[in-house]
């Protein structure tokens, strides 16, 4: 007993040493972060108490700049962006500020003010336009509470007074501005009125429309005539060419059917031919040579066909010479009219100058009148708006004596100090502990105490001391405790021999497991569940997988092809699913074939945790894990993970999910 027990003396010993090195250095981490906190704590804080408070007040007023000129309501009134701007920058100007900081002088409210009082008032304030509105924002900021809102307030009523002041003074200068140009506008008229009426009667212009002038009324009618009968000599020339061109080529003349005398001829004529015709039809050639009638009917056509030639060349004569005639008339009242055209065309164009001279000075005239009417629609505006366009100030919010600091905020700032300093603290013992590292001492012999069978557990807790001395073996932390050991693993060569030794009927149940599927699924799995078409296996668990049935277990197709649809995929003889008993022998039976080491100890968990340990080893991740094998529990993730490879964990596309001992089977 004593021999048991030697070892538990320089544990002890030891134990003693490195609990007093650990005190110590805990002493100097609590002296180094508790050092730099302080310091840290006390400089900060001492700037966030220290510094001034910065007190805020503000004001919001509208402001409605003077309107430079009136704008009719049918115009879009005018862009008064930049007359807005110059109102707010007027608020922070120095002429305005010299009298705020005067009138407050008198109020004896600078006398805390250093410096010059201008700038400072000016460093204080600041004046915001709000965008979209013709609002202004006024605030001050500053040590002293009073000071801020009444800066702001005396602001306002000095910039009142001197709007008021300057609006009205604009509003005479405009007014006197409006009517001397009225004035002036009225002269150039009337001198402009007087030049083109004494125009108008030296150049002869009796209106001021162009055809209503003699001059210009001849030349247009003169060019009028002179198309006409330029109109009337082409058409005349070209009914005399038709007509020459016909009688050259022995043609009827075209006007041949307007002579009475040869379509009565051509009338006789058609009908004597009509006669000859039908006197044809009824007797033969010799007859008709025999006959006088049939004789002097020929001749008289023959006569009406000399007849009709004679008078068509006399009408086209005739109709030549009319031509001609025609021909000649349009030529001379050509000539005529352009004679006439040419003599008063000198006389046109000096009219035509003239008259657009006294166009131009009806120009300048219209013009004189419409900046005339716009300048009296300008002077009438002004004196029914004087009051209208004085500038006009509203106060929205006028500025209020602020009770507390604006800036700073002293409790958040000394959190964010004592944070701060927190954070620096730990940060300098993770500075000293990183230079003050030592290297590891190689650990002490541990000693394990076994309890005794004839030992009851009072006569060892007083072989060591008492109770209190050691905990019981059972409290020991996690890591002293004993890992769960993994199940058996088969080998290549173990699974290629259990393989080709299995039973027919039992290699398809062995394909399973070793692709994954634990017995519950094998037990639920149907005839249904195998797709011969997409070459899948859906696995019905929660949730439900699909496997590709690839290599070997393809032999399922041919499995299921022999069941009935709807039935168990895996049966007994009375087509009822298989138990757990049967598949248990089934795998136990196909091990003792292959004469495996071991043989009783391989089980269908056996065979399922070889493939999961295959993919394990893979590096796969254990989140797509179960979308091969199915979900598992966290003690069975915690035993795997001492299989998988150090290193980045992979993705199913970079595994491969079919055991060598598989591929190598031949099922042919």
């Amino acid at each position: 007993m004593h021999d048991q027990f030697a070892g538990v003396g320089p544990v002890f010993a030891s134990g003693a040493g490195a609990a007093a090195q650990h005190s110590g250095r805990m002493r100097r981490r609590v002296l180094v972060f508790g050092g730099v906190f302080l310091l840290c704590a006390l400089i900060s804080l001492s700037y966030t108490f220290l510094r001034p408070a910065i007190y805020l007040a503000s004001a919001r007023l509208q402001v409605t700049p003077p309107a430079k000129l009136p704008v009719p309501e049918a115009v879009t009134p005018a862009d008064t962006t930049p007359d807005f701007l110059l109102e707010s920058q007027i608020l922070n100007s120095r002429p305005l500020l010299e009298k705020v900081a005067a009138r407050l002088a008198a109020q004896g409210e600078l006398k805390a003010l250093s410096g010059e009082p201008v700038l400072a008032l000016q460093a204080m304030l600041k004046v915001t336009p709000i965008e979209g509105t013709n609002v202004i924002e006024l605030e001050a900021k500053g040590e002293q509470r009073l000071l801020v809102a009444r800066l702001i307030n005396t602001t306002i009523e000095v910039y009142r007074e001197q709007q008021a002041q300057t609006g009205a003074s604009s509003t005479q200068t405009e007014l006197a501005q409006a009517r001397d140009e009225v004035r002036v506008i009225d002269s150039k008229v009337a001198e402009k009125k007087r030049a083109m009426e004494e125009f108008r009667l030296r150049a002869n212009i009796v209106s001021g429309e162009r055809d209503e002038n003699q001059a210009l009324s001849r030349v247009k009618g003169l060019g009028a005539s002179l198309t006409t009968a330029t109109d009337r000599e082409a058409v005349a020339e070209g009914r005399l060419r038709a007509l020459e061109q016909a009688a050259s080529e022995g043609k009827r003349a075209p006007q041949a059917k307007d002579n009475s005398t040869v379509l009565g001829i051509e009338q006789r004529l058609l009908q004597l031919r009509e006669e000859w015709r039908a006197l044809e039809r009824q007797f033969t050639p010799q007859y008709l040579e025999m006959d006088p009638n049939a004789r002097a009917l020929k001749t008289r056509i023959a006569n009406l066909e000399q007849q009709a030639v004679e008078e068509r060349r006399k009408s086209q004569q005739t109709a030549l010479a009319e031509a001609r005639e025609e021909l000649a008339s349009a030529r001379a009242t050509t000539q005529r009219l352009q004679q006439h055209l040419a003599e008063d065309k000198q006389s046109a164009q000096s009219f035509s100058r003239r008259f657009g001279e006294f166009q131009t000075l009806q120009d300048e005239l219209r013009g004189l009148d419409q900046m005339r009417q716009a300048a009296r629609q300008r002077l009438l505006a002004l004196e029914a708006s004087e009051l209208t366009r004085k500038p006009r100030l509203q106060v929205l919010e006028a500025a209020a004596t602020p009770e507390t600091a604006w800036r700073p905020l002293y409790w958040r700032d000394a959190a964010i100090s004592l944070a701060a300093s927190l954070v620096l603290g730990f940060l300098a013992v993770w500075f000293v502990e990183f230079f003050d590292r030592r290297e590891p001492m190689a650990p002490a012999p541990s000693t394990v105490i076994l309890a005794q069978p004839w030992l009851s557990p009072q006569q060892g807790a007083m072989a060591l001391g008492g109770a209190s001395a050691m905990p019981a073996l059972s409290a020991a932390p996690l890591p002293q405790q004993l890992a769960a050991p993994l199940p058996r693993e088969l080998s290549a060569d173990e699974l290629h021999r259990l393989l080709i030794s299995a039973a027919p009927e039992n290699l398809p149940l062995l394909l399973c497991l070793l692709s994954g599927l634990s017995m519950p699924e094998l037990q639920a799995l149907r005839v249904s569940h195998v797709d011969e078409h997409a070459q899948t296996l859906t696995v019905p668990a929660s949730p439900s997988r699909v496997l590709a049935l690839e290599g070997p277990l393809q032999t399922l197709v041919k499995h299921s092809a022999a069941l009935p649809a709807g039935g168990a995929l895996f049966a007994d003889a009375a087509g009822a699913p298989l138990t757990v008993a049967d598949i248990e022998s089934a795998v136990s039976t196909s091990a003792f074939d292959a004469n495996l080491d071991e043989a009783q100890q391989v089980t269908p968990e056996t065979l399922r945790h070889t493939y999961i340990a295959f993919l394990v080893r893979q590096g796969l991740r254990f989140s797509e894990l179960g979308k091969v094998v199915g979900r598992m529990p966290g003690e069975a993730l915690n035993v795997l993970s001492a299989l998988a490879p150090a290193g980045e964990r992979v993705g199913l596309g970079a595994v491969e999910r079919t055991l060598p001992a598989l591929r190598r089977l031949n099922l042919g």
